[in-house]
């Protein structure tokens, strides 16, 4: 499977203008044909995951807007299933899958979710492994692309299971800090340089709104 991250980042590398504030105020800085891209590109991968945090936040509807029927399938994990059920992703007609562990299975909020037309995966036992969760997909579901708008610790544990291949990041000029601010890795870090993950840079595009940048990871 390829898994990209995909994501709207400030100069400094920030996801929102503060802890607990929602991603889309950075939207605004984009055109019309930047939203197009967006969108656009969602309907070129089989499956889209976003984290929790992302639903609870954004509450969003992770659908390309410009294309009909080519919406990816919906993932998100979460380790303790705590996700509202009245969320966009579990209440419209497209197709979710709700990912949770072990530790979080509760089997009577997984009979709700599947009541709303929705499916519901256990992978690990007290973290989502996000290797099985890919292999389940792949053979389950029939899904060889997956594109990852995630905050800044979902990113952290995929990269840190090892199963990014690709990174594309639109970079906005503008710097907004903040010790607390979300970024594009957050969690445990590394503190040695060989644990660190590689990548090279295959393109840098400079736009009216933003630069794109594209990585891939160094096998």
């Amino acid at each position: 499977m390829k898994t990209t991250i995909f994501s709207q980042i400030s100069i400094d590398g920030k996801l929102t203008m503060g802890a607990g504030n929602s991603s889309k105020e950075l939207f605004s800085l984009f055109s019309s044909e930047d939203m197009e891209f967006i969108h656009l590109f969602r309907g070129k991968v089989q499956g889209i995951m976003v984290g929790k945090n992302t639903i609870l936040t954004d509450n969003p509807f992770l659908t390309n807007r410009y294309e009909e029927n080519k919406n990816p399938i919906r993932i998100i994990p979460t380790t303790t299933l705590d996700i509202p059920l009245d969320c966009n992703v579990l209440s419209d007609q497209g197709k979710t899958i709700i990912v949770t562990t072990e530790k979080g299975r509760d089997e009577e909020k997984i009979k709700q979710i599947r009541q709303r037309g929705k499916e519901c995966l256990i992978c690990g036992e007290d973290k989502v492994d996000f290797v099985e969760l890919e292999r389940q997909l792949e053979e389950n579901y029939g899904i060889t692309s997956l594109l990852v708008e995630g905050g800044g610790f979902l990113n952290w544990h995929i990269f840190n299971q090892d199963i990014v291949d690709e990174i594309i990041l639109m970079q906005l000029p503008i710097i907004i800090g903040g010790s607390t601010n979300i970024t594009l890795v957050d969690g445990d870090g590394y503190q040695q340089l060989s644990f660190a993950k590689k990548f090279k840079v295959v393109e840098i595009q400079p736009k009216d709104n933003y630069t794109l940048m594209r990585y891939k990871k160094v096998i």
